[in-house]
């Protein structure tokens, strides 16, 4: 048996190990994407990793009620308009950039909670979301002269995402990890789909692509596996906080691979959502 500081030792390296490899999710996909659409690489993707969970489910599968399968189907859109926005923004904005507008999910999961469950946001969280909003701000930095749509695409992946975190949470009581993993890919499949074909896009995949999508998937997941540990392990006011250095990871493949540096407006914007993020865990973890 582990005592609790083992386990929250244990919390920090999954968090830590789940961001790395997720920065190599991004980064591979933003490789890909330069040959191959993005619908069709979230269609592959979810592919393997639903083939990958379906022995999984072996004798595990149970009747669930409509309300369940109606949250599935919310967790699992919100899944997928999580990912197709965000590799979206990948393609036209620099990767840490659109990494950052992602760890915003946080940020949206009050006004997510307050559509789905009509529970207004407590006046002591407006604080920390006005911080992480100005952030954003700064990430954008709209001007009329530097407007750049595609950075609105990546904080639209940050909605997506927050969704399904929501969601996810709402199902946690009720089904396991794994088939709330198994029918997220399903639909994801099932969605990109006729959105390859509306786009008049091709499934087909060069044979010099498939190494890029196929770390894709692996790492993707391997990120999800590490990911659901962390949170077994350490408490969301420790995972979410940590999980940010993902945005570092992807600074790091950013400058190496293509040679962005973040400007001032970056940075300070980055400081500002952490901080945000920051406060925001910290609040909950007292409540609790």
């Amino acid at each position: 048996m582990f005592d609790d500081n083992e386990l929250l030792k244990k919390g920090i390296v999954m968090t830590i190990a789940y961001a790395f490899v997720m920065s190599l999710t991004a980064l591979a996909a933003k490789q890909a994407q330069t040959m191959i659409a993005v619908s069709t690489l979230v269609f592959w993707q979810s592919v393997f990793c639903t083939l990958i969970l379906l022995p999984q489910m072996r004798g595990r599968w149970q009747k669930r009620p409509l309300s369940v399968w109606k949250i599935h189907f919310l967790r699992s859109f919100g899944g997928f308009i999580g990912f197709l926005f965000y590799y979206w923004s990948l393609n036209h904005i620099p990767l840490v950039e659109a990494s950052l507008l992602r760890t915003c999910a946080p940020l949206c999961v009050p006004f997510v909670v307050l559509v789905l469950h009509k529970i207004r946001i407590p006046k002591a969280r407006w604080l920390p979301l006005i911080i992480g909003f100005v952030g954003v701000a700064f990430v954008i930095h709209p001007t009329p002269n530097n407007l750049n749509p595609w950075h609105l695409v990546g904080f639209a992946s940050a909605i997506g995402l927050a969704l399904s975190m929501v969601t996810t949470r709402m199902l946690s009581q009720q089904v396991s990890g794994q088939e709330t993993l198994f029918v997220y890919f399903l639909v994801s499949t099932l969605l990109s789909l006729p959105l390859t074909l509306l786009q008049g896009e091709s499934l087909s995949v060069p044979m010099s692509v498939w190494p890029l999508v196929a770390v894709v998937a692996i790492t993707l997941y391997v990120g999800m596996y590490l990911y659901n540990k962390a949170y077994t392990y350490a408490p969301a006011s420790i995972v979410s906080p940590i999980s940010y250095i993902g945005v570092v990871f992807s600074g790091f493949w950013g400058l190496v691979v293509w040679g962005h540096v973040p400007d001032i407006y970056a940075i300070i914007g980055m400081l500002l959502i952490f901080l945000s993020i920051l406060i925001s865990t910290r609040m909950a973890k007292n409540r609790g």
